[in-house]
């Protein structure tokens, strides 16, 4: 599998919310290193291992980002996310409510960790392997 855009979107296509840790499986596959998402500007930077880059300019929030973090309502917000109730909008609007502006997905480290305005960790989650 190759890393570009074309191959960006149809995973995220196949895989959402509840599927993450299949997304970053496809990832893994396309030689993908990291993944950022700022909430703030709506930039997605996409990392080979290689050093290559992919950057998208998503949407960015439509709220702001709340200078206070809370890792207990971030926590809230991402588990009912990953469990479905939420859309990735709403996902995006709520997390940033808690105090969230981006995150980091690590395909090394096989983490995701979530940052608060001031660039403080708020949250750090494994993200499981999956076959």
């Amino acid at each position: 599998m190759n890393f570009s855009l074309e191959a960006i979107k149809e995973a995220h296509s196949k895989f959402t919310g509840v599927d993450f840790p299949k997304l970053i499986k496809e990832f893994k596959l396309m030689g993908m290193q990291k993944n950022t998402y700022d909430l703030q500007t709506g930039l997605v930077t996409y990392e080979h291992d290689n050093g290559e880059q992919i950057k998208v300019q998503s949407n960015a929030v439509d709220v702001p980002i709340n200078i206070m973090s809370s890792n207990a309502v971030a926590q809230d917000v991402l588990k009912r996310h990953q469990t479905g109730e939420t859309d990735f909008l709403t996902f995006c609007r709520e997390i940033a409510g808690a105090g969230v502006y981006k995150w980091v997905s690590d395909m090394d480290k096989m983490s995701c960790s979530y940052y608060d305005i001031k660039d403080n960790v708020v949250i750090v989650e494994e993200i499981p392997n999956v076959r």
